[in-house]
Formats: C-alpha cells, sequence, structure tokens
C-alpha cells in the first residue's frame, strides 16, 4: 500500500496522468500501426511452423494407390460420352439419366435434387462394405466450373473413381458422389437438402473433395489446392496438410489462393507475406468471389477441399486421380470427426503455417485502438460527463436506421433493376454534407457530438473484439479501413479555419464509409471478379443464396458507428453558449 501511495504522489507530482489523457489520439495511432507492424512480422524466420499431421490415424501415402495407367482408357471412355453428350447439346436432365445409368451399373443408389432457381444435383450413395451407414465421404465433381469452364476432365475422373471405389472392399465409410449445375449456389442448396429433406443419404458427411479438371487433355502441370470457407471458416488443417502431403509425394507442385507456376518454387520473405495477404483476401472475399466448391460445405461440420489441375505439363490425369483416392483413404481411417488440428491459421506456403495465437493480437489491438479513441473523445474535452440516456437512444437510432439498410437496400438491389451507384453516391452525399451544414441554426450541442463519437468508438470497438474469434480477416480489414473514422474532429461554430476542417473529416467520412471503401477496395483488389459495381451484387447474392453474413457486418456493425461519427462532425454549438441563449429568452 505504502509503493503504492509513493507511486501515485511522484505520478501526480510529474503530471503523468494529465498528459497521458493528452497522448491519447497519439496512442491510438500507434496501437494501428504496432498492429499493421505485427502482420508484417509473421512470416519472418522463427515466426511460423513447418505443418505436420496431429491425428496419427489418418496416415497419409503410407499405403499404395493402385489408381494407375490401367484405369487410363475407362477414365477417358467416360471422358469421350461425356464429350459427346456435351457437343450434341444433350439436356440436363438427360444427361443425368445417363449418368445415373452408369452409377446404376457398379451398384450406386442414385437420385436428382431438383431446383428450379439454383439448379439441378444427381448424387449417387456406394455404401460401405464395412461400415454402418453413418459416416461418408464426398467425391464432388460439378459439371462447370466457377471460370464457367465445362469440368469435363473433373467428372469423367469422378465417375472412373467412383467404378474404381465400389470394387474395393476397405471402406468404413459411405462414398457420396455428386454431380451438380455449378460449385456455388446448386451445390449449396444440396447441402442444405442434404441435412434438412433428402430421403436418400449416406450418413454425416465428415468430408469432401471437389474435383476441377476443365481440360480434355492427359496431361497437366500443377496443382491447386482452395480451402476457405464462408464467414472465416476453415477446413481443419490436418485434411489441408494430408492433401499438400499426397499432391508433393505424387511428384506435383501445390499451388495455395491460385498462386501462378512461376512462385511456387519460391519460399522467402516477400513470397510468405504474400500467400499470407493473399489468404487474407480469400477468405474476407469467400461468398462475393466465385466458388470453387469448398466454400458452400461451410456451417455443417465438413471439411472441404477442392482440388484444380492446373497447365499443360508432363502430370498425367490418373495421378491426379491418385489423390483423392489416397485422401479417402486417409479419411476412412478416421473414427471420430477431425479435431486434432487447427481450425485458425494461416498458410505461408505449402508446409508452413501460422496458428490464431500469432495473428490474433493484431485485430485486438486494432480493436483497443477503437476503445482509445472513445476514451479520448469522452475525457479531452470540457464535457467530461457521464453518458446521458439521450446519447443512448441516438446510438440506438443509429443502429436501427443500419438494420433497415441492410434488409431494404438487400431486397431492393436484388429484385430490382436499381443500380447500386445510388448507394455509392448517396453515402457520398452524407460524407460531404457537414460542407454545406454550416448554419448555427442546424448545429448540434458540443456535449452530444463528443458523446456520439464515444458511443461509436465503443460500439465497434465491441464489433471488431467480437468478430476476431469468428472471423479474423475480416475483423482486420473492416478494423484497419475504418481507422480514418478515430481522426475526424468535432468542430464548433467558432473554430478557426471552419471550410479546412470540414473539408478534412469529409474527405476521412467518404474513405471510411463501408460502402465506399468496400467497393474501392473490391474493385483495386479483384477488379476481374468485380467489374463496375458487381461488388454489391455479390454481396447481396452471397447473403441470399450462401448465407454469408459479410454484408450485414459492414451494415450492422461497421455503418452505425460512421453514421455516428458524421452526425458529430457537424458544426456544434458550445454547451456555455446554449445555456446563455436560454437564459436570455
Amino acid at each position: 500500500m505504502g509503493l503504492f501511495e509513493t507511486l501515485q504522489r511522484k505520478a501526480v507530482k510529474l503530471g503523468l496522468l494529465p498528459k497521458l489523457l493528452a497522448a491519447l489520439p497519439l496512442l491510438s495511432a500507434l496501437t494501428a500501426v504496432v498492429s499493421v507492424v505485427m502482420i508484417l512480422i509473421i512470416p519472418m524466420n522463427g515466426q511460423y511452423r513447418n505443418t505436420y499431421i496431429s491425428e496419427n490415424a489418418l496416415m497419409p501415402s503410407q499405403a499404395y494407390s493402385y489408381f494407375r495407367e490401367t484405369e487410363w482408357n475407362i477414365l477417358r471412355g467416360y471422358r469421350t460420352e461425356i464429350e459427346v453428350l456435351n457437343s450434341r447439346g444433350v439436356s440436363a436432365s438427360d444427361r443425368y439419366d445417363i449418368v445415373a445409368g452408369w452409377l446404376n451399373e457398379f451398384g450406386a443408389k442414385t437420385a436428382v435434387y431438383r431446383n428450379e432457381e439454383m439448379g439441378d444435383t444427381l448424387y449417387g450413395v456406394l455404401h460401405a462394405p464395412r461400415g454402418d451407414g453413418t459416416e461418408a465421404m464426398v467425391l464432388c465433381a460439378p459439371w462447370n466450373n466457377s471460370e464457367g469452364e465445362f469440368n469435363i476432365g473433373g467428372s469423367a475422373l469422378a465417375i472412373a473413381l467412383s467404378r474404381y471405389f465400389s470394387r474395393w472392399p476397405v471402406w468404413s465409410k459411405n462414398i457420396i458422389v455428386v454431380f451438380s449445375d455449378n460449385p456455388s449456389v446448386a451445390l449449396r442448396s444440396w447441402v442444405e437438402a442434404y441435412h434438412t429433406s433428402l430421403d436418400l443419404t449416406g450418413g454425416s458427411i465428415e468430408a469432401a473433395v471437389i474435383l476441377d479438371y476443365p481440360s480434355n487433355n492427359d496431361y497437366f502441370n500443377y496443382t491447386e489446392i482452395h480451402f476457405e470457407g464462408l464467414n472465416g471458416e476453415l477446413p481443419n488443417l490436418d485434411l489441408v496438410n494430408v492433401a499438400v502431403h499426397i499432391t508433393q509425394h505424387e511428384g506435383m507442385k501445390v499451388s495455395l489462393h491460385g498462386l501462378p507456376r512461376s512462385e511456387l518454387e519460391k519460399n522467402n520473405y516477400w513470397s510468405r507475406l504474400k500467400l499470407l495477404f493473399l489468404g487474407m483476401k480469400d477468405s474476407t472475399l469467400a461468398g462475393m468471389k466465385k466458388a470453387h466448391g469448398n466454400e458452400v460445405f461451410s456451417g455443417w461440420r465438413i471439411q472441404a477441399v477442392t482440388l484444380k489441375a492446373r497447365g499443360e505439363g508432363q502430370i498425367d490425369i490418373t495421378t491426379f486421380g491418385r489423390i483423392p483416392e489416397a485422401m479417402f483413404r486417409s479419411i476412412n481411417n478416421l473414427l471420430e470427426k477431425f479435431h486434432q488440428s487447427f481450425f485458425f491459421y494461416f498458410l505461408l506456403s505449402p508446409n508452413n503455417f501460422v496458428s490464431i495465437s500469432s495473428y490474433l493480437p493484431s485485430a485486438v489491438l486494432l480493436s483497443i485502438t477503437f476503445a482509445i479513441a472513445a476514451v479520448d473523445a469522452t475525457v479531452n474535452n470540457a464535457y467530461a460527463s457521464a453518458l446521458h440516456i439521450t446519447y443512448t437512444l441516438l446510438a440506438a437510432l443509429a443502429s436501427v436506421i443500419s438494420l433497415l439498410v441492410s434488409f431494404l437496400v438487400a431486397h431492393w438491389f436484388l429484385y430490382s433493376t436499381t443500380s447500386p451507384l445510388y448507394l455509392i453516391l448517396g453515402s457520398v452525399v452524407l460524407a460531404v454534407s457537414p460542407l454545406v451544414m454550416s448554419r448555427s441554426n442546424n448545429a448540434l450541442r458540443e456535449p452530444v457530438c463528443y458523446r456520439m463519437r464515444t458511443l461509436g468508438y465503443i460500439y465497434y470497438s465491441l464489433i471488431l473484439t467480437s468478430l476476431l474469434m469468428l472471423n479474423f480477416p475480416l475483423a482486420f480489414s473492416i478494423g484497419l479501413f475504418g481507422y480514418p473514422m478515430t481522426l475526424v474532429k468535432p468542430l464548433n461554430i467558432y473554430s478557426k479555419s471552419q471550410m479546412s476542417l470540414k473539408l478534412r473529416n469529409s474527405v476521412l467520412l467518404v474513405i471510411s464509409n463501408p460502402f465506399v471503401a468496400t467497393w474501392l477496395i473490391c474493385t483495386v483488389v479483384e477488379n476481374s471478379e468485380f467489374p463496375n459495381l458487381d461488388v454489391f451484387a455479390a454481396l447481396f447474392s452471397a447473403w441470399k443464396d450462401l448465407n454469408c453474413w459479410t454484408w450485414f457486418v459492414l451494415c450492422l456493425g461497421w455503418l452505425p458507428t460512421w453514421l455516428l461519427v458524421t452526425f458529430s462532425s457537424f458544426t456544434s454549438i458550445p454547451a456555455a453558449e446554449t445555456t446563455i441563449e436560454k437564459k436570455s429568452n
């Protein structure tokens, strides 16, 4: 107790508390900078680990793979038949009947799930000779891949593998073969129907492997592995490691997040940093970008990866087929669901990763940045009083407006021909409105402005804190791009250089607006995915079709704070002057 009193006297004598309070804006900026620096440190040597298999039962590549050249002619035969069906323009319904006949020949029970809005899906169930029918693995080959190419090689390979699997007595889990119209909404609708309404099922799905081989060529160059999920979900790292290990064991190069062949040999700081940023980008935009197929299994505790054959080279298609064969044999060894390894991670190379403990502090610091800004808005003014119910009601009003925007705007743009350009224009007009609202009779009382900023920053800090465990990339992104809101300064009718301050505030509000910032970032980073204003169409459809909640995070997490900060940037009247005017009246 004596030591505490001594330290307290010294702090008072040195005036540390006033200095600390005055330095709060600088401290807020410093935490944001440190947050970014911590991300840049992650790819450095000593900050990451080599990947490993946590579950010993998986034992990838421990058993000899038999899907080899002996199956090549069978695979070619199916591919030729599918190519003929496609060239003749056979309807999807007839094509499903023909493929179902092939699956029936080697014992699969088949059914077609029909969805006029999303697309149809054919699936067949191969019952495990040594299983009880309670667990299953999915082998999926959409007829068209994410680029809209006809998946001729993947479809033929899925059928050939199904025939091959049907002759093996080792399976303890059912195998479900799925052919959907596309890897996005059609496959997602089937996954939801499988867990809710389908009569023919094969048990709880443990894992899914999606095949993407759009070429009719027998040879390819390297394999892409896609594994990002919706709403920040990722498959168990063991499954990704198994896919990588088997692919490399078969002599193929592995590409993650679409990295080109020319960069696969690199493993230095810059290549690891690039892959880290690509992983954050793909996870943030999952659901909005064109789906590869693995994303649609999110939300059902199904671990899923997509295998995509790329380029033209010396590796034959049966080698590509040995990847899902060996993966299924590894998954078949599991006696329980995937649980041993990580569900929150980033891969810096196919063989290096960082877990959540390495990158989570950076998002925590961004959350602290807004908490410090809230303290600054509370104490560094002449109205450091307790929050009033009126201010809380204003914050609630901003949340209600944001809720209405999230539903009404989404439905308006989904079911009408209105251009999303109006959403951008409306946001910009609201951001620059403080420039024209300069008359004193339109001004708010100064304490109200400070309290709105306080509540806005506290709310945003809580949103980031709640989100960072569930979807770190999205939490980090909206925290970083929403940071300019903390630089907006309130001004009263007697402020000097009022026009320059208003102009500065308006610029900060424009670039920190959730809709403007989202449009700018997505257009710059993924212009090929989101030409023009398609980013909003992607947001709305991701919510409607895939249950991706990014749109609501923007509206209910980011927008209320932005509205409070925007309203607080209007010209304000000092409280003392308001009191004098009331007395004189």
